[in-house]
């Protein structure tokens, strides 16, 4: 009884992505902001592309905001790797892209522009297109090279909070794709609700793919890291340790 009162004040959005509910206690919550952190090649595009396919097979509305590359890039690798058609999907109104072409995200490519003024209209971005679509699912694609060139710490923390708490008002649930390539990782972990953390390593002469959740706000997280597999059919997580 007091789980289902519980289950019911606090709903949880399905990942999508089989095996990664069960390690935070039934999936995200939903409202939340909530990170994924790798190196390229670990598996974050993926996975926060499935968790916008899903919520969309499930009837929910979803949003891709993808400031580094094209939106036909990413259509042509999630239709040729996993069959997702995302142009039939934005053509059904079922999602929206916003990517480079984006007025605002072209200001990116400019030398002159101060890398805090970017980030400031970067939010008023996301504010409009969340007024504007109304997902119930957003997915960010890196937004670490750009926190890079804010040179003061308490700066990036104070854009980073300004940018969740404008998602987090707008009762979307969300994924943030983060790289470690240049080290601002943290403080966008620090202010996400959950932290879910992926790598890749060489384990004898294999390399294999890791996952494990390093913090979920409000649940219970499994203690583990567990294998990764990404197959024609998505990504899906193990019950396997990458050290067994």
């Amino acid at each position: 009884m007091v789980l289902a009162l519980q289950s019911s004040k606090f709903p949880r959005a399905k990942s999508g992505v089989p095996g990664y509910d069960e390690l935070g206690g039934g999936g995200f919550h939903k409202g939340t902001v909530n990170t994924v952190t790798g190196s390229s090649g670990t598996g974050k595009t993926v996975f926060a592309c499935q968790f916008i396919n899903y919520g969309i097979k499930i009837g929910e509305k979803g949003m891709i905001i993808t400031p580094s590359e094209s939106a036909e890039y990413l259509k042509r690798e999630m239709m040729s790797s996993f069959d997702w058609d995302f142009d039939k999907l934005e053509k059904e109104g079922k999602l929206a892209i916003v990517d480079v072409t984006d007025p605002v995200l072209r200001l990116q490519k400019s030398i002159d522009i101060d890398p805090t003024d970017f980030l400031i209209n970067f939010r008023k971005l996301v504010e409009r297109k969340l007024a504007d679509v109304k997902p119930d699912r957003l997915f960010i694609d890196d937004l670490t090279a750009f926190f890079m060139a804010v040179e003061a710490p308490f700066k990036v923390r104070s854009l980073t909070d300004d940018l969740f708490g404008i998602i987090r008002a707008s009762g979307v649930t969300s994924l943030v794709t983060i790289g470690t390539a240049f080290g601002t990782n943290q403080f966008l972990e620090y202010g996400a609700d959950s932290a879910t953390m992926l790598s890749r390593e060489r384990i004898g002469n294999t390399l294999i793919r890791s996952i494990y959740i390093m913090k979920m706000r409000g649940s219970k997280i499994a203690n583990s890291i567990r294998v990764l597999d990404i197959t024609d059919d998505g990504i899906s997580v193990s019950s396997l340790s990458p050290y067994s």
